[in-house]
């Protein structure tokens, strides 16, 4: 009986461990992730954005109008969202100063 219960506490214990490894772990993909810092007068601007593998589709994709403000995508939530630039994660802006 002590072995049965050792036992299950090792394969609980291992199972809660490798249940935090998708949360502590970038995401992986084809997509790149690309970052641009420039100095603007006394302000640093970093942005941080992913870009997504177009693998073929560039006239579909990039070249048409692409909306602004809120639209349904359609898809997931399927709720009004801003469109976003980037793919794994939303593009952001750091300044070194308060601008």
């Amino acid at each position: 009986m002590k072995k049965m219960i050792l036992c299950l506490l090792a394969v609980t214990g291992a199972a809660f461990s490798f249940a935090q490894i998708p949360l502590t772990m970038l995401p992986d993909g084809g997509n790149k992730k690309a970052a641009v810092s420039e100095r603007i007068g006394l302000t640093d601007v970093t942005i941080n954005y992913d870009r997504p593998g177009v693998k073929g589709r560039e006239g579909k994709i990039w070249g048409q109008l692409v909306h602004a403000g809120f639209i349904d995508q359609q898809f997931g939530s399927s709720k009004s969202s801003p469109w976003r630039a980037g793919s794994n994660e939303n593009t952001s802006f750091k300044f070194s100063t308060d601008v």
